[in-house]
């Protein structure tokens, strides 16, 4: 008879609209080779988003029911119901998927992390404080205690072992890839008419607008692009809600769009929207301060899109020589990304970069190499 590891792992993402860590979760579950050997158990402290809802489809997968007064906030859920439930029922591996772990932890318990970024240490400005404080109580225990970490990008993973000091024998890299049968059917679907009169060929960002993504510093490059073809440039379309950026910034973004007509800031975008969005952008731009990965960038490329990008490592990773690389800190800065914009639009460039390795199968692969290293390494227990 075959045994079948049973893997607890934290699903809050799961409960609210597609993310990157929800999106990482699912995909890889539905792409888990042997999913007869694995049985997964879904922690969330909400119902499980219908974006997710292939993933109830799956006969190796349970979602765990419970928490009581717990469930009304994910943090008391994580920190209480999780470590009570995983010591009273049997499991053989817990997976962080959110570069957490739950404390007090049953000793014999093995875990997986996934690690996904350094925010909280290189760029603590960037966050919320409420989360920067709810990470710092938590990141070190959990890396301590981890049987393993995956992260989501060499640089990551790099950034992740230095810091902490951690054994690069235990780490290894899983990207998050894109999943061409799902993309091409969300574009048989039509596209909303709310954007239709978007036309084509218009410069394209996606992602949150907070301050990590340096959004002030793109609105900057925009304004000097249309001074130089004041009559004829490109709009500009973002794709992503309003986060926490300062009230100030909001403010003087909403105006711009107010007042020029060139700018349009899209929220509550569904996925189909969104692929037929990208495949009608004519440029992708990012500007990012700081990245784990950069999934946004990759569905670009994804459909052949050009991206002038932030020079950081990560985003070098994804685009390899196919991709622009600028500086993104000042005005002198901004004028660069103008004129590299600038020319683009006069003589558009084919993007080369090659993608082929960032499929969630083989992130799938790798998350099952890993568990399957742990749980028959006798040796990989509480440190």
């Amino acid at each position: 008879m075959v045994r079948i590891c049973r893997v607890a792992l934290d699903a809050r993402p799961l409960s609210t609209r597609m993310s990157g860590v929800g999106r990482l979760i699912s995909e890889t579950i539905k792409a888990f080779p042997s999913p007869e050997l694995y049985h997964f158990y879904l922690f969330s402290h909400l119902p499980i988003h219908e974006d997710h809802s292939d993933i109830l489809k799956l006969d190796n997968v349970t979602v765990v029911i419970g928490g009581g007064l717990f469930r009304w906030k994910g943090g008391l859920y994580f920190n209480i119901f999780i470590p009570f439930y995983v010591r009273r029922f049997k499991f053989d591996l817990f997976w962080g998927s959110q570069q957490v772990l739950p404390p007090v932890l049953p000793r014999s318990l093995k875990a997986v992390l996934t690690y996904c970024d350094l925010v909280l240490y290189l760029y603590p400005q960037t966050m919320r404080r409420i989360a920067r404080w709810q990470q710092r109580l938590f990141q070190s225990y959990s890396v301590r205690r981890s049987s393993f970490i995956l992260s989501i990008s060499q640089q990551t993973s790099d950034d992740m072992a230095s810091f902490f000091n951690y054994d690069k024998k235990q780490t290894a890299v899983s990207y998050p890839g894109v999943n061409p049968k799902q993309i091409e059917a969300l574009l048989t679907k039509p596209m909303s008419k709310r954007f239709a009169d978007l036309g084509e060929g218009y410069l394209l960002s996606v992602s949150t607008i907070e301050p990590r993504k340096n959004y002030p510093f793109l609105l900057e490059v925009f304004r000097q692009y249309r001074k130089m073809n004041p009559t004829n440039h490109r709009e500009w379309v973002i794709v992503g809600k309003i986060g926490w950026e300062s009230r100030e910034f909001i403010e003087e973004i909403r105006t711009e769009q107010s007042l020029f007509g060139d700018l349009h800031i899209l929220d509550s975008v569904g996925d189909s929207d969104l692929q037929h969005l990208y495949k009608n952008a004519g440029l992708f731009l990012f500007a990012s301060h700081y990245e784990g990965f950069g999934i946004p960038m990759l569905e670009a490329i994804y459909h052949k899109k050009y991206c002038m990008v932030s020079d950081i490592p990560t985003f070098r990773e994804i685009g390899g020589g196919g991709v622009t690389y600028l500086p993104n800190l000042s005005k002198s800065d901004a004028s660069e990304w103008a004129s590299e914009i600038y020319n683009f639009c006069s003589n558009p460039i084919d993007p080369t970069s090659d993608i082929t390795k960032f499929t969630w199968e083989n992130t799938a692969k790798i998350t099952e190499s890993t568990f399957r290293k742990v749980l028959l390494d006798s040796t990989s227990t509480v440190k």
